[in-house]
């Protein structure tokens, strides 16, 4: 069997990724794994011994001909399709999108073959979206900024796979360092940037939090480390300390030299970044500050010992308080803010006791048969009712079709899906419910009239089903006049 993973997101989601190419490796010993990324991170792959073969798709070198002064589209066309006819070449018989992107997508289903099986994101024969298994339904509806998920994107990959992980698949690769770093004996390694600017901490938050630390374990040193263009960060954060106590690497490592350098680390300190994900690898303990959009649940740190710092925004963060609790950490003091690493599906939990969240026991309850959880709001029963009495009208509206043809109830069935789609955003803890419809709809493939009916009408009878938990009854109605 020969297998294609198509990872062309960042480091952190390809070192992600090493698991579950490992359990891949594991439960098919006798295929043929190839791995395709982007030339920029095509370093995320030294070290990973399970593959076959290394794929780079030159997106770069693709489109350069579309930003010239006169732009070349059959040049960048031409390009392309050579990049997609190589790739095609070699008949893979599985292709596996853990990319989930639209782009990716289209390229899943420029590669594939008739015969090939296909996970993940592609394309149906009309060119719309096509998610061809319950988890890729599951990613476009419930994963992502602000929404409700809380599996781990490694997890994640996994279930996509239907694989289970063992210890060995996250095990550490055996790089040695590419050159003589000097590091001390015992050391803390703080990353000073992030993978995105909004994601990352300013000089003064990082100096502010360490003047802290220094004041407590000035015995300790911190080892900065990060990319080029981080430089001026480190250069800030040693100016505010002593000397003695930093050992500023910024700028001056390769990424494969941080598995080592992590590997002999007390502790990582960092913002969402790759030596999150690489730390999870070393099994490093790891202080995870979580800034705003980042969905931590997703993307945390998956060492034994993970600590997750939740800042809502840069401006609502009190740096000496970081700090504050930093040493707490390292003092094995456990603050009632953090939160940290647990065992089974979610991988976290707060320190302070259990977490309530009405969106994500929604979620558990629609894919993973959970009960579904209580409403406690009545905007929630409300909100529920009014998706209820749209979906019995979309219902009746489908059954008119064969009859009264579509272009006639078309534009009716795109108001509902409208109005449905505003009540998601004015109730978000039904978001997941409405999300979870609209995913079904998607699924429904270019098929003739009556088909496309049919598989609407059971998607509407699933989501009436769903809907009945939270409904108004009649006696419920005459107590409440409230709008949503």
């Amino acid at each position: 069997m020969k297998i294609l993973v198509i990872q062309l997101a960042r480091l952190g989601d390809i070192y992600m990724t090493w698991p579950a190419l490992r359990a891949l490796r594991r439960t098919y010993p006798s295929a043929e794994i190839h791995l395709l990324t982007r030339p920029r991170f095509d370093g995320a792959v030294e070290g990973l011994d399970v593959l076959d073969q290394h794929h780079s798709l030159k997106v770069s070198t693709i489109l350069s001909p579309l930003v010239q002064e006169e732009p070349d589209l059959e040049t960048a066309v031409e390009r392309l399709n050579a990049a997609v006819e190589e790739l095609r070449e070699n008949e893979f018989d599985w292709i596996i999108n853990l990319t989930f992107s639209p782009v990716s997508s289209y390229l899943t289903k420029a590669i594939s073959a008739a015969r090939t099986q296909v996970s993940g994101y592609s394309r149906f024969s009309d060119g719309t979206l096509h998610l061809p298994d319950e988890m890729s339904a599951y990613f476009y509806a419930q994963i992502g900024a602000e929404k409700s998920n809380r599996v781990h994107l490694a997890d994640f990959f996994a279930a996509l796979l239907n694989l289970e992980y063992v210890e060995s698949d996250w095990g550490s690769p055996n790089i040695k360092l590419s050159s003589q770093l000097h590091l001390p004996s015992r050391y803390v390694v703080l990353h000073v940037g992030a993978s995105e600017a909004q994601k990352s901490l300013q000089a003064d938050h990082w100096s502010q939090a360490l003047k802290v630390y220094h004041s407590q374990f000035a015995n300790l040193p911190l080892v900065l480390v990060g990319a080029n263009d981080e430089q001026e960060i480190a250069t800030n954060i040693q100016r505010s300390l002593p000397s003695h106590h930093i050992v500023n690497l910024v700028g001056k490592t390769q990424i494969r030299d941080l598995f080592q350098i992590l590997a002999g680390a007390d502790l990582l300190i960092g913002c969402d970044s790759a030596p999150i994900h690489m730390a999870s690898l070393t099994d490093t303990p790891t202080f995870n500050v979580s800034i705003g959009k980042v969905n931590f649940w997703e993307t945390g740190p998956k060492a034994s010992l993970g600590f997750i710092y939740r800042v809502d925004s840069l401006e609502n963060l009190n740096a000496h308080h970081l700090g504050s609790v930093l040493c707490q950490t390292l003092n094995s003091e456990l603050n009632a803010e953090l939160w940290v690493r647990s065992a089974g599906l979610v991988s976290y939990c707060q320190a302070s006791g259990p977490d309530q969240d009405f969106a994500w026991g929604l979620v558990q309850a629609l894919y993973l048969g959970g009960a579904f959880p209580l409403a406690d709001k009545m905007e929630i029963i409300e909100g529920a009712t009014r998706l209820n009495e749209m979906n019995e009208i979309a219902a009746s509206q489908i059954s008119l079709i064969p009859t009264r043809g579509l272009s006639s109830i078309g534009p009716i069935l795109d108001r509902i899906e409208e109005a449905i789609q505003s009540v998601g955003q004015l109730v978000p803890e039904l978001g997941p419910l409405v999300r979870w419809y609209q995913a079904e709809k998607i699924r429904i493939g270019p098929s003739d009239l009556p088909s496309l009916c049919q598989q609407a009408q059971r998607v509407h009878e699933r989501f009436a089903k769903y809907l009945q938990a939270y409904v108004l009854t009649d006696e419920m109605k005459e107590e409440s006049h409230g709008e949503i």
